[in-house]
């Protein structure tokens, strides 16, 4: 790879024209900031300690005049602290170097852009983040941070809602469907629920399963998405596997019908779950239904003749990971959670304490959202958790969310972050950090007793 290279001044009095040496400039797809901590082990500080991050301009091809291009930078913080500046074009021996601290616990975020002397960020072809830029950050006491207030009839509500999906019989409809995996017997589900759909998804169990030949099963909730859940082509061999899309649509009508299926239960202009008159009770908020289908999704499986009724798993991301949690919160036979990136935790606490607020969320704030706050239901969860990925860049699932999620857990957890990485951009090298709270000896003995304190449920 050819790396960018800065021309010297003289040099700028030999190009043919600014319109022609403009397009042979820089090549922006390859390019990233990456961001290091200097001088600290790991990412997190005590109070007052001077945080110290370098960012360096990696896998630019071509050419650049001096003064073209600048990286803007800001600091913003849980403290509420902003600072901005801007400075040339870091190169790998002269990296861009932020210089800030927190006297509070809470995380701060670094963000950095590639820009025009007018402002405007270079673009750069990639799937979720268009520009040239590093997000990540630091925190002060992480450990020390925790939820909101939790509503004191927090458990009456959802014991009423689990009388409510008992009202339902745990009954599925099976579909088989062909599969390219002659392995594994493929199948689309449609499952009686409360809250107005049914749960959908597909199945995937091991050619040679029954009743007697039992296996391990393992339930995955989609993330956030408005496209088609299209029919796997293949499925684990070891394993039931069944993957819910959250919503309750048709499967196998094409994308057409699923766009129009999301226009239908979202206000213009809106993401389905976001509109205020909706969440402004829980009794209505699309989160209630959501939650539900979660919970009967995992239930049904559990009925499985095929189930060895020893392993089922919980894997899922984002979105997925905010319905793995309401699930096992109410579903004693979960017996182990795998999520990443998890979305919808902490809103209590961004609302009521100040903490960075996620970009992808709910606007507007009622006391009615805390019941689908994941960190009350990660109070619940009986079951060893792994939280695979955290972003210390990731503003959709804050870092801060996240924390409070593993502190509030009453059981086996491990959680690893990565510098540099949002929810969508998870660049290769970054450093990471793991944090285990005795997940992997748990999962290392099926046999080793999981620890539930549930007098701990009231702590503050």
């Amino acid at each position: 790879m050819k790396a960018l290279r800065l021309l010297p001044a003289l040099a700028l009095l030999a190009a043919p024209s600014p319109a022609a040496h403009a397009a042979a400039g820089p090549d922006w797809d390859g390019a990233m900031l990456s961001g290091r901590i200097a001088g600290h082990d790991g990412p997190f500080f005590a109070p007052g300690e001077e945080m110290v991050f370098e960012i360096r301009l990696e896998g630019a091809k071509g050419d650049i005049d001096p003064g073209a291009y600048f990286v803007d930078w800001e600091r913003r913080g849980d403290d509420g602290v902003v600072e901005k500046g801007r400075a040339p074009l870091p190169a790998a021996d002269a990296p861009l170097v932020v210089r800030t601290k927190s006297d509070k616990p809470g995380f701060v975020c670094i963000e950095a852009n590639v820009v025009t002397p007018d402002g405007r960020r270079v673009p750069k072809n990639h799937r979720w983040e268009k520009r040239v830029f590093f997000e990540g950050g630091a925190a002060v006491a992480p450990e020390t941070l925790r939820a909101g207030a939790e509503p004191a009839d927090y458990d009456a509500f959802w014991e009423s809602q689990m009388a409510r999906l008992a009202e339902v019989p745990v009954r599925a409809e099976l579909s088989p469907a062909p599969c390219a995996d002659s392995a594994v017997r493929l199948y689309a589900v449609r499952i009686d629920c409360a809250g107005g759909r049914p749960v959908t998804g597909w199945m995937t169990v091991p050619a040679d399963a029954s009743a007697t030949n039992r296996y391990p099963a393992e339930v995955s909730y989609r993330g956030a998405s408005r496209n088609d859940q299209a029919a796997p082509d293949s499925g684990p061999h070891d394993r039931i596997r069944f993957e819910s899309n959250g919503h309750g649509f048709d499967l196998g009508k094409g994308q057409e019908y699923v766009t129009a299926f999301f226009d239908s239960i979202r206000k213009q202009g809106m993401e389905y779950g976001f509109d205020p008159e909706s969440n402004s009770s829980r009794e209505t908020s699309y989160w209630l239904g959501m939650a539900l289908r979660a919970v009967r999704a995992l239930q049904w499986v559990a009925t499985l003749p095929e189930w060895d009724g020893k392993s089922l798993t919980l894997a899922a991301g984002s979105q997925g990971g905010w319905q793995a949690f309401m699930a096992a919160a109410r579903v004693p036979a979960a017996t182990r959670i795998s999520t990443s990136v998890t979305w919808g935790c902490d809103w209590t606490g961004q609302a009521e304490l100040g903490r960075l607020p996620a970009t992808y969320r709910p606007k507007c704030w009622f006391p009615d959202m805390a019941y689908f706050d994941a960190v009350f239901a990660a109070r619940r969860v009986k079951c060893p958790v792994e939280i695979s990925k955290a972003g210390l860049g990731d503003y959709v699932s804050p870092p801060s969310s996240l924390a409070v999620l593993y502190n509030e857990l009453r059981v086996p957890k491990k959680i690893t972050w990565y510098q540099g990485w949002t929810h969508g951009w998870q660049p290769a090298g970054m450093a990471s950090w793991t944090i285990d709270g005795g997940y992997d000896a748990a999962v290392r003995s099926a046999a080793a007793p999981v620890a539930h304190d549930d007098g701990a449920l009231a702590a503050p």
